[in-house]
């Protein structure tokens, strides 16, 4: 079954996670994406993950690496020396697609910036993921998840209100930027073939981040009110947050007057809907503590597994806080096929997440497993630019590629 990006070539010069996330996201659906790295920078990442014993032999798993680069083709390639740059400025002649996210005046320097490679390819769609942007007092600034998710405001949002600012648990903002440029990147291929002109494409950790906090800044500049950290709660929402059973915390969420009525049917305290601290959603809200104390009270003596079973049964919305080795055992995420096993033949049998795209024509899918470091550099230069062995030779002995 052909794919839905087939046939378009993607020059990926990501590093960490943000750009390896988004051309991850387009090699899944089928874009042809080559990672182009300096080859000492591509072994550094090979020795960075946990260890494991496999056939009696301690191993350093690269598991992000593993994870972010399936599907994808990798050729070196020395962008410091000139001849490395031609290079590139002539594979470019033959991309759809160019991303990176080096620090913003890295590419100028190095002769592969958007106006270089318009030069030669007026057609390209060039996309740039940097912390701040490529534009204003912070844009030379370098910059990581964390420090996005500081300045954003989200790490003063997430905690307890008696608690220090927290990031999340993972590295929210390379993602959401990864996202957003997959789907710039997609808007930007579908303006290509109505108008036949490319363009440039500046993304954000930071500015990603902003789009995404449940209108904490809506309610201040339109109110003039901050929004505070309520831990495990929802600054907008009542009966919404996890809660402790027996054996482990439950999440539950009592999103709507019906689902509020049922609870309270269900806990035998009809009498709680006439409640005039819990007769509306924002009552509910201002009453959020006495709120939860009812609700703790009754799971008190209750396990997660009773609780989930009869609240779900009585159809309001629950689930157990799982940890990631329930979450890969769940019922629902293995019949979904969010992991699947994949042989690599440096790391052997690895199972990995599947892609969510869950199209019926054109789904994503995992392939083929992450290459190796330069597995596919002379398949490229022979494939897209006709160069013959002895060529590639030559190069490789004068350490271009």
């Amino acid at each position: 079954m052909p794919k839905a990006l087939e046939g378009i070539r993607i020059l990926d010069m990501g590093q960490i996670i943000a750009l390896p996330y988004c051309t991850m996201l387009l090699a899944d659906l089928g874009a042809e994406v080559i990672k182009v790295e300096e080859r000492e920078i591509a072994e550094f990442l090979l020795h960075v993950g946990p260890r494991r014993q496999r056939d009696g032999v301690q191993e350093v798993v690269p598991t992000w690496f593993l994870y972010a680069n399936r599907n994808k083709k990798h050729m070196t390639l020395n962008l410091q020396e000139p001849q490395g740059r031609d290079l590139f400025l002539e594979l470019s002649q033959h991309a759809d697609v160019i991303v990176e996210n080096f620090s913003v005046g890295v590419v100028k320097r190095l002769g592969v910036d958007y106006e270089a490679v318009c030069r030669v390819n007026p057609r390209i769609i060039y996309a740039s993921i940097s912390a701040f942007g490529q534009t204003g007092p912070l844009a030379s600034h370098r910059g990581y998840d964390m420090l996005a998710q500081a300045r954003s405001g989200l790490m003063d949002l997430t905690g307890f209100a008696d608690s220090k600012p927290t990031k999340t648990g993972n590295s929210i903002a390379d993602y959401f930027a990864g996202f957003h440029c997959a789907v710039a990147i997609l808007a930007a291929l579908r303006y290509r073939e109505v108008t036949g002109e490319g363009q440039y494409i500046d993304i954000a950790l930071l500015d990603s981040l902003i789009t995404a906090l449940d209108s904490a800044p809506e309610i201040y500049t339109m109110t003039g009110q901050l929004t505070r950290r309520v831990g495990n709660r929802h600054f907008l929402a009542a009966g919404y947050g996890a809660y402790e059973t027996q054996n482990g915390a439950i999440a539950l969420a009592l999103v709507s007057p019906s689902i509020w009525e049922r609870f309270c049917q269900l806990i035998g305290q009809p009498e709680l809907v006439e409640d005039v601290r819990f007769a509306e959603h924002m009552d509910r809200v201002r009453h959020a503590d006495a709120l939860d104390a009812i609700i703790q009270a009754w799971l008190q003596d209750k396990t997660k597994e009773e609780v989930i079973e009869l609240l779900n049964a009585n159809g309001i919305p629950a689930a157990p806080v799982n940890t990631i080795a329930e979450m890969v055992n769940e019922p629902q995420v293995k019949a979904r096929n969010m992991h699947v096993e994949v042989t690599h033949p440096d790391y052997g049998p690895l199972v990995l997440t599947n892609s969510a795209f869950k199209l019926s024509k054109t789904p994503g899918a995992i392939v083929t497993p992450a290459p190796r470091i330069g597995q596919h550099t002379d398949e490229v230069l022979r494939t897209w630019l006709g160069r013959t062995q002895e060529e590639i030779v030559q190069l490789r002995a004068a350490g271009i590629v």
